[in-house]
């Protein structure tokens, strides 16, 4: 009866197992794990009853058999809130909101549930990639990046980890270790009042080596967060690295062949905003405020395909972030200094409601 062979050893080891598939987000296999360790304990434990040994060899055999069927009922009740949370999350991704307003109503419920199960489950990208869309769809581009961010800095720490046999398993057999993202960038000194771990971001430098750890499917709205939160120098070093990752990468069966034509378009909204908003500027420092308030207008439609800008600053359907509310700003400065008054309180609320702390 050693603990360290037998039905003992496998209800050990399948609820480790078990764990490690629920961290993963594989749902149903970790269920099956965690039963059959339960399963495997009891096996154990019956075995242990009848046999002939001294009392404190059974029960110390008993204490660690017993323990393995705690952790895993544990386990189970883990896997529940998890699919408790996925199931939440699909109802209220199923249900179109009758306003913009329910909505958004819906969208934070959506991410609610989403977090719930990334509590479980951190290591599922499917679910980080829920959480992207949902941050999306909410508007909320500078926490957006943040966590793309956060989690590209979690990719770093399992570099130079897969070698020689475990090569194959390798998600990012392309990418060169990190040179500048360090993997405990968001973990130093978590309780500092100045420099709140949601609010840091990271260097140009140390983005490069973030796009190259991040899913594909996350890629084009965490390019698009860079741009909308003013992070220029860094969308720019964000694209010219994913591009020259694509184009070097020699395995083409992981991620090399993932079509990137997205990359093309987000580069040139990139071009024209930074563009059209310095001639805003420009126009503005001359004294040409019509002109510059109509830079500042074409700005805002960039992500809205270029269709025209309603003068009522309200009715827009702004694509949000601290760039959308720096423009607002401006424009409303444009408009005080033509004495349109009434307009520029439009605009003021328009950014307002973008950032409220703005």
């Amino acid at each position: 009866g050693s603990l360290e062979s037998g039905p003992a050893f496998r209800s050990k080891i399948l609820c480790r197992m078990a764990r490690a598939l629920l961290k993963a987000g594989s749902i149903y296999e970790a269920d099956r794990a965690f039963n059959s360790s339960i399963a495997s304990a009891r096996e154990a434990l019956s075995v242990v009853a009848g046999q002939s040994q001294p009392a404190d060899e059974t029960r110390s055999m008993e204490k660690i058999l017993n323990q393995s069927i705690t952790d895993a009922t544990l386990g189970l009740s883990d896997v529940k809130r998890y699919r408790d949370a996925a199931d939440s999350a699909k109802v209220v991704d199923g249900s179109k909101g009758a306003s913009l307003a329910a909505d958004r109503r819906n969208n934070v419920q959506l991410l609610m549930f989403i977090n719930s199960a990334l509590s479980v489950s951190p290591g599922s990208m499917e679910l980080h990639e829920r959480k992207v869309n949902a941050l999306a769809s909410l508007k909320r581009w500078a926490e957006l990046g943040n966590h793309c961010e956060r989690l590209a800095a979690e990719m770093v720490k399992i570099d130079g980890l897969f070698k020689d046999d475990l090569a194959g398993l390798n998600p990012f057999p392309d990418v060169r270790p990190a040179q500048s993202l360090k993997p405990d960038f968001f973990e130093r000194n978590p309780d500092d009042a100045s420099d709140p771990v949601s609010l840091r971001i990271l260097s140009p430098k140390a983005v490069c080596d973030a796009v190259v750890r991040l899913p594909n499917g996350i890629l084009p709205l965490y390019l698009r967060s860079l741009r909308l939160e003013e992070r220029y120098t860094e969308a720019a070093k964000a694209g010219a690295s994913i591009e020259s990752h694509m184009s070097n990468t020699k395995h083409k069966g992981s991620r090399g062949h993932v079509q990137q034509q997205w990359l093309s378009g987000e580069r040139d909204k990139l071009r024209r905003t930074m563009s059209w908003k310095e001639k805003g500027d420009t126009l503005f420092r001359n004294g040409d405020y019509e002109r510059a308030a109509e830079k500042y207008a074409l700005c805002l439609t960039i992500d809205n395909d270029g269709g025209p800008y309603n003068q009522n600053a309200l009715e827009n359907d702004d694509a949000g972030g601290r760039l959308h509310a720096v423009l607002h700003c401006n424009r409303a400065a444009c408009l005080m200094a033509l004495k349109k008054y009434r307009e520029a309180v439009k605009e003021c609320t328009a950014a307002l409601r973008i950032h409220t702390h703005y």
